[in-house]
């Protein structure tokens, strides 16, 4: 096999849709660790590449590549290529790299047994630029992970527990995936059941918002049904056996609701600085948003910490045969893969959805001005559903006192972080979560 032309990787790098530096002058680029694979019907390189910029921090991707007389190609690009480097995760062969080993993992499960056509149809989505996805014989989504992130991928890790320590279903099973072992090591691809003709969440309710007024009996019992599919999932993370240290619930403990008042807090003086010049009444609210997050740390502790979503919203959900299915376990992109895996009140996840509802009522409203005050019955019906499938789980807090104040917390937990996030990446769209923290009704 024709090696890498190591100084075209730049140019390389910098005509793939999922590279993330094109913006930044490239000091150097290298090899981490590599591995030639000959198997069979196509040979490429699968390399982990270092890149170092003039400023700021290196980066680590992986890409698949091969040498040609015109110069370096996407191997991806073949079809044959693809098979091969599924073939690896179905197989769940191992193959040396430099430093270390590609291990191909196929997970056994009864029910993750996968049909597969033959010969394979390869289909490529363009929907995603930071990851490269495939369809594969419309059965299995294969998602070639880009940016490498050193430790335990979180979206493997929950996908593999779910799919092999619990009964809970509603999600696209993770059937394989491809990991690197070694000093470079990294989760390098996912493989999941294909979903066909699911609608993602976010969709879902925009368009139900865009024809209901007034809100149907049909769309609450959706949203009941959605509550109690993630109280589902949450006693599927909290049944993790006492040995499995990463899943385990762990005692909530008043030192736990002390330090995330605090963050909220913190957050608070930093965002309203920013946010305040902007919008000169959020100063007035103040004292009242600070008396929200200063609350969850009297709360008398009770319930658990587990393994959350981390990253929950309308956008991570799908709907298909009229029912909702959870994805994308990767957590809040933002946060370190450490960050993402620590256990938190549950609480977390139904506020990241509760504020998503808003979202899409505000976003309804922007495009024409359709009614408002379809979120109070919306959060009413998805709180019903998710108090309905977690009734007596030792996860929660004891009282609906604790439950009201801790849940409040992280809604505002969640404002402050959409504040920040709008006004870095969408100016316009800032007054969506400020009009909610103005909104916050006084506490009692």
């Amino acid at each position: 096999m024709t090696p890498l032309d190591l100084t075209k990787l730049p140019d390389f790098l910098k005509a793939q849709r999922w590279f993330a530096g094109k913006a930044w002058p490239i000091k150097s680029v290298s090899v981490a660790d590599h591995v030639n694979l000959d198997l069979g019907t196509c040979a490429f390189t699968l390399a982990i590449i270092e890149v170092a910029y003039e400023l700021g921090q290196p980066e680590r991707y992986q890409l698949q590549a091969r040498q040609t007389p015109e110069g370096l190609v996407s191997a991806l690009d073949d079809d044959e290529c693809v098979r091969a480097l599924f073939n690896l995760a179905r197989e769940g062969r191992d193959v040396l790299s430099g430093s270390g080993r590609v291990v191909g993992e196929w997970i056994a499960s009864t029910d993750s047994g996968v049909a597969l056509p033959d010969p394979l149809t390869v289909r490529r989505l363009n929907v995603e630029q930071s990851n490269t996805s495939l369809v594969l014989g419309e059965r299995v989504i294969i998602k070639i992970i880009r940016k490498l992130e050193a430790g335990v991928n979180p979206e493997y890790e929950v996908g593999r527990f779910l799919a092999t320590q619990t009964p809970f279903r509603a999600t696209p099973q993770l059937v394989g995936a491809l990991n690197l072992e070694g000093p470079a090591g990294a989760t390098l691809a996912l493989a999941h059941r294909f979903v066909p003709d699911a609608v993602d969440g976010w969709k879902y309710a925009l368009e139900r918002l865009r024809q209901e007024k007034a809100l149907s009996d049909g769309f609450l019992a959706d949203m009941a049904e959605l509550g109690m599919r993630l109280g589902d999932l949450h006693k599927a993370f909290a049944s993790a056996a006492p040995d499995n240290l990463a899943f385990a619930p762990e005692p909530l403990l008043q030192e736990d609701l002390q330090r995330w008042s605090a963050s909220i807090v913190g957050e608070l003086g930093v965002t309203l600085a920013d946010a305040g010049r902007l919008h000169a009444d959020l100063e007035n609210r103040r004292d009242g948003l600070i008396t929200y997050a200063k609350r969850l740390a009297q709360v008398a502790p009770s319930g658990q910490k587990i393994r959350i979503h981390g990253d929950l919203h309308l956008g991570q959900v799908l709907r298909s045969d009229n029912q909702w299915l959870f994805f994308d376990f990767e957590g809040e992109p933002s946060r370190s893969f450490t960050a993402r895996r620590e256990k938190y009140s549950a609480l977390r996840d139904v506020a990241g959805m509760i504020r998503s509802f808003d979202y899409a009522e505000a976003t309804v409203a922007l495009e024409g001005g359709q009614p408002r005050g379809r979120v109070g019955p919306t959060r009413d019906a998805f709180l019903e559903g998710y108090r309905k499938a977690t009734r007596g789980v030792a996860f929660l807090p004891a009282t609906d006192e604790a439950f009201d104040v801790m849940l409040r917390a992280f809604e505002l937990e969640k404002l402050l972080y959409e504040v920040r996030y709008e006004l870095a990446n969408r100016p316009d769209w800032v007054r969506i979560p400020v009009e909610a923290l103005l909104r916050m009704e006084d506490v009692p």
